[in-house]
């Protein structure tokens, strides 16, 4: 009765563990990485700056070059779904008109609206009328990237989000 057990169970329970042990570092390894990248993009985003002369407050051309050079120089190569309001890019920097499959996302936020919608609201009945004027132009951004759960053999289980934000930039 000593050997209840066979080495048969015994064997696919250390795999199991195998498995969980491979799976739990792989998304450690891939959650560093896309908080890396993602602070990576922040920083370039806040260099670099963005296409001032657009009304959209997109990305320029060169930022998202930079983007795509350090996406593809820490082979970053995982992809999810854009939330609804953000912009979608791929590993090449070029914005992906639905958001499906998309390297990262960035959205807009435009701070002087905000804050001329607060006056608005605190002038009610007031003499004081705030313009456009009173304000300069502030913007920050938002980064959102992807990172998986691998488990080896049973390929990428769960898709989980990394999100920043840019630091408040005038212009």
């Amino acid at each position: 009765m000593r050997e209840a057990m066979g080495g048969i169970p015994i064997f696919e329970i250390v795999i199991v563990f195998i498995l969980l042990f491979t799976g739990i570092m792989c998304l450690t390894i891939n959650r560093a990485k896309a908080y890396g990248v993602k602070d990576e993009i922040i920083t370039i985003i806040e260099t670099e700056g963005t296409n001032e002369s657009a009304s959209s407050l997109a990305l320029s051309e060169e930022t998202n070059k930079l983007i795509a050079e350090q996406l593809n120089k820490v082979g970053y190569r995982i992809t999810g779904n854009c939330p609804e309001g953000y912009q979608g890019y791929n590993r090449n920097g070029v914005l992906d008109s639905n958001g499906q499959n998309a390297a990262y996302c960035i959205g807009v936020n435009k701070v002087s609206d905000v804050f001329q919608a607060d006056l608005k609201e605190k002038c009610k009945g007031s003499k004081c009328t705030p313009t456009k004027e009173d304000l300069p132009n502030m913007v920050y951004y938002d980064v959102i990237l992807f990172y998986q759960l691998d488990i080896p053999i049973m390929r990428s289980i769960f898709n989980f989000k990394v999100s920043g934000s840019t630091r408040v930039l005038f212009w």
